[in-house]
């Protein structure tokens, strides 16, 4: 009755236990749990307005830089048409400047018949008796700038007489025909140059018209502005640049090191050292300012027109160009490409695989027999060799009892008893595979970079405690940081052909072990510790047409080994001893394609 009554007890006491820890959860979970909840609620309700129905990532699923439109592009790209047929009105992309507001006069556009006829000038008169007769006839100002006369207005070179062409012989006269056929022979009193004092005025057409044939032979230009038709030799346009000042340094290096320091010292202060070292090293550097380029490119064009310049503002960043007519033609085609392939971008993607398989097997058999002869009077004892197998290998134990231990006497009991045999086993296989995904936008001829790095610290040396009659101090800590993780970095070059030049560098690392070093003891001892990392590099320079994918390979490795370890050279196994073998693989292919936004 007793047992049953302390049995109940401790049902009882359990059962208090028990109801007590529900009594602690509830009163947990209503004071703080509630709490949480209603303030995520509260927290929701108040900012549901500002929730959309979608994420941005969910929005944006087509949107430029997106996988979604990384593929249709490429899809595209690696297709181009030749011809694109379309069905509706087609509306050009490019707006044109019209140039200045200002309307010509409607004289200027009626057709109008000039015949200056003087057989002392052969109808030509100097650019500013031009000017003043097509001022009198419609009534607006013609200005003549400085620069139409190189530095001034010099008095009219004299005519010189063209030389005749000589008269052609005369033909024989046809079979049947009387008539003598000759070819009449060119005239010789009209002047064969065109210069500003030697205008033609014998025109049938629009003045417009007249004015573009006389300053495009002279190499002019004219201008209806303010009122006033101005013909001027040098005109001011402004361009705009699309860069951004700056300049870019690069570099970029892949290199290696194996090195190993061996020393030995003795008693008597003497010792050895050995060094031995290989390493490898390449490196490429690069330098490039886009506007300073294009400034002295546009420079090369104007250096053969006296009285052309270029200058940049550093408020707007426009340039403005002087020069003549025919020349500011050739900055304003230059210009036009530039900007055209500065404001080409590409989309750059990685995607990095790594997969890593690793199998082993270990198995191992470990014998301590004691052997005892009849009557006690010999005894044996055998122990296996060490085993290779790891820590975390399974071990199934079998054991022989002496007679004292089982109460059993036995042959085997006598002969073998406190004899054991350890089997060790372990089989092991893992798969690791990591996948990073990364997407580059960077324009024509620029770079852009991406990382995703982390730092530890650790303790890289100590400084010995200061002494002082009291005794040695504290040692001090000198700390480190090793940063490790991903770089990416590219540069597209895209041609006309859409084929993309692509220079681009990965690296990837990671943080494998702090290895700690100690020395001393008791309240001398110090210890250090030394990162170990792995690192994969990758650079390399290729052409790819858009949407063309880059496979790279050949970052892989793969170890085996096969280890044993028995009483003799072919013993068993059995017989005590272990092997261990292992197989890893470790392997990185990098997909790269470029896309042209």
């Amino acid at each position: 009755m007793s047992a049953a009554r302390l049995i109940i007890s401790r049902r009882l006491a359990t059962w208090l236990a028990l109801a007590l820890l529900s009594a602690l959860a509830a009163c947990a979970e209503s004071g703080v749990t509630e709490h949480v909840r209603a303030d995520h609620a509260l927290g929701l309700a108040g900012t549901a307005s500002l929730h959309a129905d979608r994420t941005l990532a969910q929005q944006g699923a087509a949107a430029a830089g997106s996988q979604v439109d990384a593929d249709r592009r490429a899809a595209e790209q690696a297709a181009r048409p030749v011809l694109r047929r379309a069905r509706s009105a087609w509306i050009g992309a490019v707006s044109v400047p019209m140039g200045s507001s200002e309307r010509l006069p409607s004289i200027f556009t009626e057709r109008v018949t000039l015949n200056f006829d003087d057989a002392a000038s052969g109808g030509k008169v100097s650019l500013r008796t031009m000017a003043d007769r097509i001022t009198a006839v419609t009534g607006v100002p013609l200005r003549l700038k400085p620069d139409v006369f190189a530095g001034g207005e010099a008095a009219p070179r004299p005519v010189a007489a063209a030389v005749p062409l000589p008269s052609l012989p005369t033909l024989p006269t046809l079979a049947g025909h009387g008539d003598v056929v000759a070819m009449p022979t060119a005239p010789s009193s009209l002047p064969r140059d065109t210069s500003v004092h030697a205008v033609a005025m014998r025109w049938s057409g629009s003045l417009q018209g007249y004015l573009d044939q006389v300053t495009d032979q002279l190499n002019l230009a004219w201008e209806y502005r303010d009122g006033v038709v101005v013909i001027e030799r040098m005109r001011t346009e402004f361009f705009e640049i699309a860069a951004l000042e700056s300049e870019t340094d690069y570099h970029l290096g892949l290199s290696g090191a194996d090195q190993a320091n061996a020393t030995s010292s003795g008693n008597g202060g003497g010792g050895t050292n050995s060094t031995a070292s290989s390493s490898n090293e390449v490196s490429e550097h690069g330098k490039s300012n886009v506007l300073a380029s294009i400034l002295a490119t546009i420079g090369q064009i104007l250096k053969d027109v006296p009285g052309s310049s270029v200058v940049r503002s550093d408020g707007s960043g426009r340039i403005a160009v002087t020069t003549t007519k025919e020349t500011l033609s050739k900055v304003r085609d230059f210009v036009r490409v530039e900007n055209e392939s500065l404001l080409r971008q590409a989309q750059v993607q990685f995607d990095v695989y790594s997969v890593t398989r690793s199998e082993s097997d270990e198995r191992g058999i470990e014998w301590n027999a004691v052997l005892s002869a009849l009557g006690g009077a010999y005894t044996g004892s055998f122990g296996s060799p060490a085993t290779l197998a790891s820590a975390a290998a399974a071990n199934i134990g079998f054991s022989i009892l002496t007679p004292t231990q089982s109460g059993v006497t036995t042959a085997a009991t006598r002969r073998f008893g406190g004899s054991d045999a350890l089997l060790k086993l372990l089989s092991e296989y893992g798969v690791s595979t990591q996948h990073r995904e990364v997407s580059l936008l960077a324009l024509n001829r620029t770079w852009d970079r991406k990382s995703s790095l982390g730092g530890r610290a650790y303790v890289s040396a100590t400084i010995p405690g200061a002494a002082s009659t009291t005794g040695v101090g504290a040692p001090g800590l000198v700390t480190s940081t090793v940063t490790t993780g991903d770089r990416y970095l590219a540069q597209p070059f895209i041609l006309d052909n859409n084929t993309v030049l692509l220079k681009f560098g990965i690296g990837l690392s990671s943080l494998v072990n702090l290895v700690n070093f100690t020395s001393g003891t008791g309240a001398s001892q110090q210890t250090v510790q030394t990162p170990e990392t792995t690192a994969i590099n990758d650079q390399s320079t290729v052409a790819l047409k858009a949407g063309q994918i880059l496979v790279i390979t050949g970052l892989s490795r793969l170890v085996s080994t096969d280890d044993r370890r028995t009483l003799t050279d072919g013993a068993p196994v059995g017989l005590g001893g272990s092997k261990t073998q292992s197989r890893l693989r470790e392997e990185f292919v990098i997909f790269v394609r470029p896309t042209i936004l």
